[in-house]
């Protein structure tokens, strides 16, 4: 059995069915450990009763920095914790956080097995200086191997210089089970005939692309359209007021932030989920989306987009900082209302591509890949 430690920042509740499929695996002894229970910015129900791996949430000091997006975590006695437990491989999930850099030492000091499960993609990468670079580069060469989001974060790894050879390329998901067997379950209540029924789901945050999205729907002035928004954020009041300006407060629906229970009645209703996301490490809302049956209207910069978006087949792809691309984009909807109405089935293909346990078996392959003997 390889010993495996998976240490993670949060606990995300679309990463559990990953994680009990990779317990699963007969040569794999996991436990996961989390930095924090749960970031501040986020208000997802966690259901406990469903996670069947070892788990446990560290003691420690958090901080959630909003104006960055970002989580500030300090672990006192990571390192005594990793020494008592004495895994053979550790997974982290990125590279910014102090018990990240704690558990990569841990792991050189006792030559231990090291994996980064890496997300982000050239697009998504915040802070792109040289000093930056350079301490990602420094923690990519430790590793070694790597899971990945999708293709985009590892043509990312391959910009740091990492050969796909040490690489197990996956898909991120969510447990789409749950979401086709709700869009079974739901009738959905496609709105009149002509009305095209637009989505977003999502924090109310700048790098979200909804100013955009608001801005895009004001220079066409359509009629027939709706948009319903999903999601709380510091943003809120600020969005309100530029659809309070456009006289749009009949057409835009602030409905609040949703658990996933109540999501999948809007997914099954909406003719197309917007994701217009200037910067977007992956997108999960487009598998929940594809298996709803719901077209996407998908950034550029989303990670997700160049591996599941087919564009004018179950998506569109649009450039959001780029107004005309964002206009033919939003056209292209108000002209194929009808096709966004129809029945589509996800290809076989696809499913595989989305499925948990299919990207449960490329986390399993790098943990092998790492335990294989050096020569």
């Amino acid at each position: 059995m390889i010993k495996t430690l998976l240490i993670a920042y949060q606990i995300a509740p679309y990463r559990i069915p990953v994680y009990n499929t990779i317990d699963a695996s007969e040569d794999i002894d996991l436990t996961v450990w989390f930095l924090e229970e749960k970031e501040a910015n986020r208000e997802w129900n966690i259901d406990y009763q469903d996670m069947r791996f070892r788990y446990s949430c560290l003691r420690g000091f958090h901080l959630f920095i909003q104006r960055m997006d970002f989580g500030v975590h300090i672990n006192p006695g990571l390192f005594f914790k990793l020494v008592r437990l004495n895994p053979d491989v550790i997974i982290t999930t990125s590279y910014d956080a102090i018990g990240y850099w704690v558990s990569l030492f841990y792991a050189k000091l006792f030559r231990k097995k090291f994996v980064v499960w890496w997300g982000s993609t050239l697009e998504s990468s915040r802070v792109k200086n040289r000093a930056m670079n350079a301490v990602r580069g420094l923690y990519f060469r430790s590793a070694d191997s790597f899971v990945t989001y999708g293709s985009d974060s590892a043509r990312c790894l391959n910009h740091y210089g990492i050969p796909d050879e040490k690489m197990a390329v996956g898909f991120n998901t969510v447990d789409i089970r749950y979401y086709y067997r709700k869009r079974l379950a739901v009738k959905p209540h496609k709105e009149e005939e002509g009305l095209l029924n637009l989505l977003f789901v999502g924090q109310l945050i700048k790098r979200k692309g909804l100013e955009e999205t608001i801005q895009s729907l004001a220079r066409l002035n359509h009629e027939n359209w709706r948009l319903r928004i999903i999601g709380t954020g510091p943003d809120e009041k600020k969005l309100k007021e530029m659809v309070r300006r456009y006289g749009m407060e009949e057409k835009v629906l602030f409905e609040g932030y949703k658990q996933k229970e109540e999501l999948t009645g809007y997914l099954a209703a909406a003719d197309c989920l917007l994701v217009p996301s200037l910067i977007e490490v992956w997108g999960l809302v487009v598998n929940e989306a594809l298996v709803s049956n719901t077209f996407v209207l998908a950034s550029k910069y989303a990670g997700v987009t160049s591996d599941l978006i087919v564009d004018k087949e179950n998506g569109i792809i649009a450039d959001p900082l780029d107004p005309a691309s964002m206009d033919e984009a939003m056209q292209w909807l108000f002209d194929n209302v009808s096709y966004l109405k129809a029945d589509r089935k996800i290809k076989l293909s696809m499913w595989k591509k989305l499925h948990p346990t299919t990207y449960a078996k490329s986390v399993v392959r790098a943990i092998r890949m790492a335990s294989r003997p050096s020569h």
